[in-house]
C-alpha cells in the first residue's frame, strides 16, 4: 500500500550492506504468523522483499483494528519502539509467506553516515507516509464507507484477494456487516 522503491530499493541494500559491512540479516516468516507482537520492543524496520504483512493494534476490548497492509518492497516498523523506544502495540501479522530484510538503528545510522542522501530519502519517505496515513485518517470523517471502499477496490484491488473482508473491514473503519451491506448493494 506504500512503496519505499522510490527512496531505497532492495539492490542498493545488497549492494550496500556487502560496501559497508552492514550484517543485515533476511527473516522468513510463514503465513499466519506473529512476528512482532505488543509488548515486544521493535529493533528494526522490515523491508518486505516478498510477501504481505497486516499491522493492527487492539482497541480497548481487545478487538484487532487494522492499521495498514504493506506489500513488496515496503518498509515496516513500530516507530513509537523502533525510533523513541517507547512500549510497542502493535501486532505485525504476515498474511502469506513473507520474505523480509531486517534494518536495526545502528545499521540505518551507518548507511546515513556513509551515505547522507539516504537520510533524506528516509525523510521524504517519513513524510509521505505520514500524509497518506492522515489522508486515510482524514477520509473516515468526509468520506462514506462506500467511497472509502471504492477508493480501496480501486487503488489496492490486489487486497481484497489477500485480506479477509473483517480485517478490510477494520481498516475502513466500518463492521463486517456494514461492508457486506455495501458489497450487496454495489
Amino acid at each position: 500500500m506504500f512503496s519505499s522503491k522510490p527512496y531505497l530499493d532492495i539492490n542498493k541494500l545488497i549492494k550496500w550492506n556487502i560496501e559497508f559491512d552492514l550484517g543485515l540479516t533476511n527473516k522468513s516468516v510463514k503465513k499466519g504468523e506473529l512476528f512482532l507482537k505488543e509488548g515486544q520492543k521493535c529493533n528494526h524496520q522490515y523491508y518486505i522483499l516478498k510477501g504481505f504483512v497486516r499491522v493492527y493494534y487492539l482497541d480497548l476490548e481487545g478487538n484487532q483494528i487494522t492499521h495498514w497492509f504493506c506489500g513488496n518492497d515496503a518498509i515496516i516498523t513500530s516507530p513509537f519502539s523502533y525510533v523513541k523506544g517507547e512500549r510497542n502495540i502493535l501486532y505485525f501479522e504476515a498474511m502469506e509467506d513473507t520474505e523480509l530484510v531486517l534494518i536495526s538503528m545502528q545499521q540505518l545510522n551507518t548507511l546515513i553516515t556513509h551515505i547522507p542522501e539516504i537520510g533524506e530519502g528516509m525523510r521524504q519517505m517519513n513524510a509521505e507516509f505520514a500524509m497518506v496515513l492522515s489522508r486515510r485518517i482524514m477520509s473516515i470523517h468526509t468520506q462514506t464507507a462506500e467511497e472509502r471502499y471504492l477508493n480501496l477496490m480501486e487503488q489496492h484491488p490486489l487486497l481484497f484477494q489477500k485480506a479477509k473482508l473483517s480485517q478490510i473491514a477494520s481498516f475502513l473503519g466500518i463492521t463486517q456487516q456494514s461492508l457486506s451491506r455495501i458489497r450487496k448493494n454495489l
